[in-house]
């Protein structure tokens, strides 16, 4: 992929990785995905290797960057060591390890970050066998997944939650959020350069879909619900 910028180049892995899965029915949180591949970022993509394994069941993202020297750090909400440049093509601050932890962990599964042998990070996001899923479920699962492969445009699809229905602003407050564990109304404005009467009209389309909790009034903290809405989110 020579000459190609870094945001087309994670939109292109993405596209990529995204296609693989849905071939295996595979069942990773589709947003712990593109913040794992995001992450590369950080390693400025050097030996760059994208492992899709256990039929779709599990992501290892292994680079020869500088590595993570703090790892339990690393996925701590609103931890980042994004630079401006990086903060420009990533939505959010760059915490993308936080989010992709707490995707995993409700989905059942979990994230190990490792060294790489001979420098640089390998992350591996996995979840359980859908099986052993059906079989904790209370009731039965409905809803399906497609793919489509219509050249370089191909996107991974999957049933969408009421979260869809969000405007762009929402998104990004959703996954601003996420990123930080929780933030004030002014930090939400700076961070993400909107006035306040568009963070408030975020807020609200949020608390109406119970993606809020209801009983923080200074500090937006995502429920539990709002955290599993990030998966099928893409903020451009």
């Amino acid at each position: 992929m020579q000459g190609t910028g870094p945001d087309e180049l994670i939109h292109r892995l993405c596209t990529a990785v995204g296609g693989v899965i849905t071939d295996l029915r595979g069942t990773l949180p589709q947003a712990a995905v593109v913040a794992l591949i995001q992450n590369l970022l950080h390693a400025e993509f050097a030996c760059a290797t994208v492992s899709v394994l256990d039929s779709g069941r599990s992501l290892r993202v292994a680079d020869r960057g500088p590595g993570i020297a703090d790892k339990d750090r690393a996925r701590e909400p609103g931890f980042s060591t994004a630079t401006d440049a990086m903060r420009r093509v990533i939505p959010g601050v760059g915490a993308g390890l936080f989010v992709a932890a707490g995707l995993a962990q409700s989905a059942g599964g979990q994230l190990d970050v490792i060294d790489n042998l001979g420098g640089g990070t390998v992350a591996t996001l996995s979840v359980p066998d859908p099986v052993r899923l059906l079989a904790l479920a209370p009731g039965p699962l409905t809803g399906s997944q497609s793919f489509s492969s219509a050249g370089p445009s191909a996107t991974l699809t999957r049933p969408r939650s009421p979260s869809s229905q969000l405007t762009d602003g929402g998104k990004r407050i959703l996954l601003l959020l996420a990123e930080l564990g929780g933030a004030a109304v002014g930090t939400i404005c700076d961070e993400l350069r909107i006035p306040p009467d568009e963070v408030e009209s975020g807020l609200d389309a949020l608390r109406s879909r119970g993606l809020l909790d209801p009983a923080r009034s200074n500090q937006m903290i995502l429920t539990p619900a709002g955290l599993r809405y990030l998966d099928g989110i893409f903020v451009e």
